[in-house]
């Protein structure tokens, strides 16, 4: 099986059925072929009124990645050094996790900063209505094609960590949103299967609550 543009890739459903959020990646670098195949999928996705005002920074600069590490370690690690080393519980195991995340950020081959513009740009403010539907659904579809490709990939928000410092690194202008910070690389952990709550938990029918 084979994408649209030509690359391999696995079942639709079973990509969303597979597609864990991975954060540990293989050094190798991530060819620039594959990099634009998850923008070209990301762009696949509807747009508040077609819109289509999602932009897509792809960083795979190790300076910046340097960067972005250091702003993520100045920010987090703090209150992650706090975890005691033989606490093993779920939330301290989870904090040991982040934090080595965190600290090994540089070492992520690339990531994807999901941004969008301001769709009314006569507003004083961005609608976040608009804006958010727009970049989400976008980076969802990063995410599924980054599983289709063989690629990890990961929806954070570690960029609100100091987004002020993040504007400025990359030259965001203020009437652009962004949506997430997605590390990609090829996976050392296991894709899926995912556990999820049974459909029959989170289903209502016609109104809230109704059977």
């Amino acid at each position: 099986m084979s994408d649209q543009l030509g690359g391999p890739s696995v079942d639709l459903f079973e990509a969303m059925e597979t597609c864990r959020s991975l954060r540990r990646f293989k050094p190798d670098p991530v060819p620039d072929e594959l990099l634009e195949k998850l923008v070209h999928y990301a762009t696949r996705a509807p747009s508040a009124g077609n819109t289509q005002l999602w932009r897509f920074i792809v960083v795979t600069d190790p300076e910046d990645r340097r960067w972005f590490r250091d702003m993520l370690a100045e920010a987090v690690g703090p209150r992650l050094a706090t975890v005691h080393p033989d606490d093993d519980s779920q939330a301290a195991r989870n904090a040991r996790m982040y934090r080595r995340f965190i600290l090994e950020f540089d070492r992520i081959p690339a990531f994807v900063l999901t941004t969008v513009e301001n769709a009314f740009p006569n507003k004083e403010r961005p609608d976040p209505r608009f804006m958010w539907s727009t970049v989400y659904a976008a980076t969802q579809n990063l995410l599924l094609a980054a599983r289709g490709l063989g690629l990890g990939a990961a929806m954070t928000t570690n960029h609100l960590e100091n987004e002020p410092a993040v504007r400025e690194h990359f030259g965001i202008p203020a009437s652009v949103g962004i949506g997430a910070t997605v590390p990609v690389g090829f996976p050392e952990g296991r894709y899926g299967p995912l556990t999820r709550k049974p459909t029959a938990e989170v289903i209502y029918r016609n109104r809230w609550g109704g059977q």
